[in-house]
């Protein structure tokens, strides 16, 4: 890592650290939220923490993000509008992803309260938003990643002390909802993911990462576990999708992250490694494609440290990639990254 161009820094420490998602308040200040809390996920100690701060360098201790209820909270996406509302997708559960409530916490703000409402499209259901993005015609679009649990089945294996893997579904529903029109919600058809890997059964986490490409239609890149590689879909309008289909980009069972860059390229965070499981999860690259995902001629090595880099998510700025990230799955770390040299190669 070129240290005169690129910055990172640790948040903070936990007994477990999942998911940090930052953005860029309108402020100017940064918040970030992390699970954090108990020793594994999902756990009834997991809680959402939120951190502050002014220049990246230093940062608030973590504080809740809404007080205690004795349930676990979980958030998968952090949305700022251009009226500096901020969005955090949340999810409440009894410890092991059962008892679900879905919600969405809105702050007007900047993060000082927060008022609850339902998810959109789901309501209180089992679904995690994640990667919300503008298109071009200003609508907001944000990927789910739906889990159609029957309440019967459910309630059978909270009665049991089961969680989450014990259930029967067999397949998450991915896809996309959009937002028209002050507040006018549309889903998209649903793109299946079996919960099975070469036969075996295989609990998956797609993590769909949406992105909208230069003609104006949509592709998102999903976590496969085992596939040793990202998937994709394609839609020519959001709403009907093709089946997923298999990348040559390596991903060892990890979140990956798309972003679009002031020029129309667009960058992907990834760990691109074809070995699975969390140990694989390295080195920390970036890549840039100037040709809808066909190729990918830029890549910057972000780091190689030899431990689990996980759940990358952040946002484009000028010359810049800043994101967060968590290590070994105790620590967070925010990571401001210069790809000038991208833009000075064109």
């Amino acid at each position: 890592m070129d240290e005169k161009h690129d910055e990172i820094v640790m948040v903070h420490r936990d007994s477990l650290s999942c998911e940090a998602i930052v953005r860029r308040l309108k402020d100017g200040s940064l918040f970030l939220v992390c699970q954090c809390g108990g020793v594994k996920e999902p756990a009834i100690e997991n809680r959402v923490l939120v951190f502050r701060s002014e220049d990246g360098k230093k940062w608030s201790e973590g504080e809740p993000i809404v007080p205690d209820n004795g349930t676990a909270n979980y958030a998968t996406d952090v949305d700022v509008d251009e009226n500096g509302v901020i969005t955090v997708s949340m999810t409440e559960h009894s410890g092991g992803y059962l008892d679900t409530k879905g919600l969405s916490l809105i702050s007007r703000d900047n993060g000082n309260s927060w008022e609850r409402q339902p998810l959109p499209v789901f309501g209180e259901k089992f679904c995690f938003l994640r990667n919300s993005f503008r298109a071009k015609s200003g609508a907001r679009y944000t990927a789910y990643q739906f889990y159609d649990i029957p309440k019967e089945e459910n309630d059978r294996l909270s009665a049991e002390g089961k969680c989450v893997f014990d259930t029967s579904l067999q397949y998450v529903r991915c896809g996309l909802i959009s937002t028209f029109d002050n507040k006018i919600f549309r889903k998209s058809d649903d793109i299946l993911v079996a919960n099975e890997w070469d036969g075996k059964r295989v609990w998956q986490w797609p993590e769909p990462a949406p992105i909208q490409l230069s003609d104006g239609s949509f592709s998102m890149l999903l976590r496969i576990n085992g596939a040793g590689r990202l998937y994709r879909c394609d839609s020519a309008d959001g709403v009907v999708w093709s089946a997923p289909y298999a990348t040559d980009i390596p991903n060892p069972n990890n979140k990956p992250k798309l972003l679009p860059l002031k020029d129309g390229s667009i960058a992907l965070i990834n760990t691109p490694n074809s070995a699975t499981g969390m140990k694989y999860r390295n080195p920390l690259e970036i890549w840039i494609s100037d040709d809808d995902m066909k190729t990918w001629k830029y890549k910057k090595r972000v780091l190689d440290f030899p431990g689990w880099l996980s759940y990358p998510d952040g946002f484009a700025e000028e010359d810049r990639i800043i994101f967060s990230f968590e290590v070994n799955r105790h620590d967070v770390y925010f990571a401001s990254v210069d790809i000038s040299d991208y833009f000075r190669r064109q």
